[in-house]
């Protein structure tokens, strides 16, 4: 009796490993996906602003649920590309948004203003940057690509505008001198002002939400004016 009493326990036993290992197995294969993970729409390649979105442009991704960005498409919202276009320029890789599309038809706006870039944003600036240069804006890793701005201003701490030490602040004209003359500056950036649309800017906006730490990484471009 018991042996018999043993060998139940035994097989108990293995079949609640199994079980164990069963699940385990399910949850680093699936389960982690249906319950953390989100499916949503990328670009397959860099989208240019007028660029209808047909079947070719994008692909089906999985991305962990708090990295959603506002109004992110999923596979089953394929057909809101019917008679679409990129509203703006939409990165290899970058997630679609409804905010990111506008009617073919539809005749863009450029309006455009100035619009901060916050320090606790800026994981690594150029310290040569200055007003009236173009500026890439990228994640703090540089994998991805933004966009490239135009610098409305560049500002300290106190609100004031960084300029050349030496020979004054540069003009949008681009009438400064080269980065041998931006060695000395009147202080240290904290803040940028690009020029962009306001849908631009929201892209920045969706980029850089719920982020903990700095995740933009601003480049003075070598052909800026």
């Amino acid at each position: 009796m018991k042996t018999k009493t043993n060998k139940l326990k035994t097989a108990l036993g293995i079949i609640l490993i199994l079980i164990a290992v069963t699940a385990l197995l399910f949850w680093e294969a699936e389960g982690r996906e249906m319950l953390l993970m989100e499916p949503v729409l990328v670009a397959e390649n860099d989208l240019k602003a007028g660029e209808k979105i047909g079947p070719d442009c994008y692909r089906v991704v999985s991305v962990p649920t708090g990295s959603l960005v506002d109004g992110a498409l999923s596979p089953d919202d394929r057909a809101v590309f019917a008679g679409k276009e990129a509203a703006v320029e939409i990165v290899k890789g970058a997630q679609i948004s409804r905010r990111y599309l506008r009617d073919a038809d539809e005749k863009p706006k450029p309006e455009t203003s100035y619009f901060l870039i916050r320090n606790e944003w800026i994981y690594m600036c150029t310290s040569a940057l200055r007003r009236g240069d173009e500026v890439l804006i990228a994640s703090a890793d540089g994998k991805v690509v933004i966009g490239v701005y135009t610098v409305a201003f560049v500002k300290d701490s106190e609100g004031r505008e960084v300029t050349d030490a030496t020979s004054g602040m540069y003009s949008f004209t681009g009438s400064g001198g080269g980065d041998a003359e931006r060695v000395n500056t009147s202080a240290p950036i904290h803040q940028v002002e690009i020029i962009c649309e306001l849908l631009e800017y929201r892209r920045i906006l969706d980029y850089c939400a719920g982020k903990t730490s700095a995740p933009l990484m601003l480049v003075r471009k070598d052909n800026a004016k």
